[in-house]
């Protein structure tokens, strides 16, 4: 588990991005290709907007609300290459709920890292999901990439 500070200045907007790889969700995304595309659409984002998140991987070809599951009105935020992306920016228990729908899909293998988005300011914030990740670890098998928007 390792945690990643980056920040990027352009044009007066400065956009801080905190990541947390967790079972090797970095190296996953870079056997894919996506750790690097990934960064980039995190770091383009001008403010912590669910739709402005959302459109950002739209524009990389990321397919938007995917299914995760045939049976039920379940949806990934983005997917591609059997990875999703879920962004969460209002509630704590939306976050154990994904955990639970990210170990079907992979268990079904559909799924081979999860992208999970928070912001570091609101719930729910990024240290509170990754301190979830770690409490999870015993069930928690999926590799997650945990970002932090501020």
């Amino acid at each position: 588990m390792r945690s990643i500070h980056k920040n990027l200045t352009e044009e007066f907007v400065m956009v801080e991005l905190e990541l947390f790889a967790y079972r090797d969700a970095d190296k996953v995304l870079e056997s894919k290709g996506l750790l690097q595309e990934v960064k980039s659409i995190l770091l383009s984002v001008s403010k912590v907007n669910h739709n402005e998140i959302q459109e950002l991987f739209r524009l990389w070809d990321w397919a938007l609300e995917s299914y995760i599951v045939k049976e039920t009105t379940w949806r990934w935020d983005a997917y591609k290459d059997k990875v999703a992306v879920s962004v969460e920016l209002s509630l704590i228990d939306a976050v154990h709920r994904d955990f639970l729908r990210a170990i079907l899909a992979q268990k079904r293998g559909k799924l081979d890292a999860l992208i999970y988005v928070t912001s570091t300011f609101k719930e729910p914030r990024f240290c509170n999901v990754k301190r979830d990740i770690k409490i999870f670890d015993e069930i928690l098998t999926v590799p997650i990439l945990l970002a932090g928007l501020t």
